[in-house]
């Protein structure tokens, strides 16, 4: 299969330089701001370009800045800022021993922004790349074409929840596609990579899908803690491990907001709302 061209402006170079596949392009200290920029980190623990199963992907490991991706269009670089603000893609920042999900790149012009760093990125990519770059993500993430091991597997080494977890919270979903939903929808801004996400307030949730009851969201997080950590404590860790291995995908928050559009034109919406609303005491 043909391998799609990815370039990135080289600033000591003054010219477009091209990414070999066979490797992993960190957009590190030193490529961003020629070291000058001490709060930026050096590879591993910052993002990075590479090339998995057949598609450039746009990765972040970074634990203190989140990663934007923005059309490029003009001939100039615009500042950090305005790439925030035109970003379509928002990596968030990383949680410690974990990547956020990463961004297929589509063929084209790009801006990356790390801090106040911004870096041009051009795709060109072959008509066969991008009907394969179409195709849904599957449970299982590939390796690196370089042999590196996916984070979550040093994590689960280390004593942190990994594999087994991840595999734990899998098996669970799949026979519960109702919670697998629930958490689809609540963490809908953290799937969509918007900037500063939040989760969905969990009566909105609980309305949308029509759950049991006002705890039915929190009864979720309590349980699935429960798998990854063995104990409770860990609410704010919850969404970055979900995303960061596959465990919750832009194909099931479609999922939900469908079942949650059906619910409201069928009237079960505004049944849940009176149900919640007008509920004997004690009940």
């Amino acid at each position: 299969m043909a391998t799609g061209q990815l370039f990135i402006w080289s600033p000591t170079r003054a010219g477009w330089v091209s990414c070999p596949p066979d490797e992993i392009t960190w957009l590190d200290r030193e490529l961003l701001s020629d070291n000058k920029d001490l709060t930026l980190h050096r590879a591993p623990r910052c993002a990075g370009l590479r090339y998995v199963h057949h598609r450039w992907e746009l990765f972040s490991r970074d634990t203190t800045y989140r990663v934007y991706l923005a059309p490029l269009s003009g001939r100039t670089i615009p500042a950090a800022e305005a790439v925030h603000g035109a970003a379509k893609h928002v990596l968030p920042v990383a949680p410690a021993r974990y990547e956020a999900l990463p961004v297929v790149l589509e063929a084209g012009a790009w801006l990356v922004s790390v801090g106040a760093w911004v870096l041009p990125l051009r795709l060109d990519a072959p008509a066969s790349q991008l009907v394969d770059s179409a195709k849904p993500r599957t449970d299982k993430q590939p390796p690196t074409r370089d042999g590196k091991v996916r984070v979550s597997s040093l994590a689960a080494a280390a004593g942190q929840p990994g594999e087994a977890a991840a595999a734990h919270v899998r098996s669970y979903f799949e026979r519960n596609a109702l919670a697998r939903m629930a958490m689809a929808y609540y963490y809908q801004e953290f799937i969509e990579g918007l900037p500063a996400p939040q989760p969905v307030p969990m009566m909105d949730v609980v309305i949308a899908l029509n759950l049991s009851g006002e705890g039915a969201v929190s009864d979720y997080k309590k349980l699935l803690q429960g798998f990854i950590w063995k104990e409770r404590g860990h609410a704010r860790d919850l969404a970055d491990f979900l995303l960061s291995n596959d465990l919750l995908t832009p194909a099931d928050l479609d999922e939900a907001r469908k079942v949650a559009a059906d619910n409201e034109r069928s009237g079960v919406c505004e049944m849940a709302r009176q149900r919640l609303r007008y509920r004997p005491k004690g009940a």
